[in-house]
């Protein structure tokens, strides 16, 4: 018998979150007991757009008995560095999560991205250069990659992704800093390993982290050059999903709120947008197990 699910407003670490809690068995008494926790997953919405658009996605993270924890993604503030500041605000959640509610998290150690557009973006970030040790899948949903691009130069570095196959290896990003993507401990190798379908016998990539991504028909201000498809054909160790016939939108549970009704008008089309719906509820199934 299962209790109603739980959410509530939160500050960690000086970031407002709200916490989704997985639902809790009843005792015998009919009073609840501690949630049965099995891994967190961040999701982070599209910019400047409500995390309720997104209670599909959240529910079905639920499902998989995860923590989820929702970060609003405001690109008006910082003016500066505000993608790398919404990725560094993960990894701080993360670590305030753990000392918070350490007698729920005691026994995990890693955690799981779902994003949306410039959250999708983040993600990649959070799992790229932020916190790869300690990320064990991301789910790009239509992710873009501008101001700055970062994945999807023809021209240029990029960061990295999955993209080291001995083991580490150095990067330089954008600001001439060098990044080291380390290799994942044994234990986030297995779980990668089993996300890619993969068994102890098949070759290992040392230090990757399952990063599946989806490509819809996009909307108005969004390029082909930076898109998911742009950024898997630079980063191949990634996986890309193509959603035809779904707008941009289409992840959203109500369209996308005034956001999306103001810009994405008409993107896509209702069935190409439901089933891209239902194509990422399954991505989330398959990728938290």
């Amino acid at each position: 018998m299962l209790a109603a699910v739980r959410a509530e407003r939160n500050c960690i670490d000086g970031v407002n979150v709200t916490l989704s809690w997985p639902t809790s068995k009843l005792d015998a008494d009919g009073s609840s007991s501690s949630p049965m926790i099995k891994g967190v997953a961040f999701l982070l919405p599209g910019a400047m757009t409500s995390i309720s658009e997104y209670d599909g996605l959240r529910d079905i993270i639920l499902s998989r008995q995860h923590l989820v924890v929702s970060l609003f993604m405001n690109v008006l503030w910082p003016p500066c560095d505000n993608h790398r500041k919404h990725a560094r605000d993960v990894e701080r959640v993360f670590d305030g999560l753990k000392s918070t509610y350490g007698n729920l998290l005691s026994d995990i150690d890693a955690y799981a991205v779902v994003g949306h557009s410039v959250g999708a973006k983040v993600a990649l970030l959070v799992a790229s250069v932020v916190d790869p040790t300690r990320v064990k899948a991301v789910l790009a949903l239509d992710p873009v990659d501008i101001n700055p691009v970062e994945f999807s130069k023809m021209r240029g570095m990029n960061l990295p992704l999955n993209d080291n196959d001995d083991g580490d290896e150095l990067f330089s990003d954008d600001d001439g800093d060098v990044v080291r993507v380390k290799n994942k401990s044994p234990r986030q190798e297995a779980s990668a390993n089993q996300i890619r379908g993969e068994n102890d016998e098949k070759p290992q990539h040392h230090g990757s982290i399952p990063i599946v991504m989806t490509c819809t028909d996009g909307g108005p201000g969004i390029s082909k050059a930076h898109d998911a498809e742009a950024i898997h054909a630079l980063h191949p160790l990634t996986t890309c999903h193509r959603h035809l016939g779904a707008g941009h939108m289409a992840y959203c549970d109500h369209g996308g709120g005034w956001a999306g009704k103001l810009l994405m008008r008409g993107v896509g089309t209702e069935d190409g947008n439901s089933k891209a719906r239902g194509a990422a509820h399954d991505l989330i199934r398959n990728v938290l197990g």
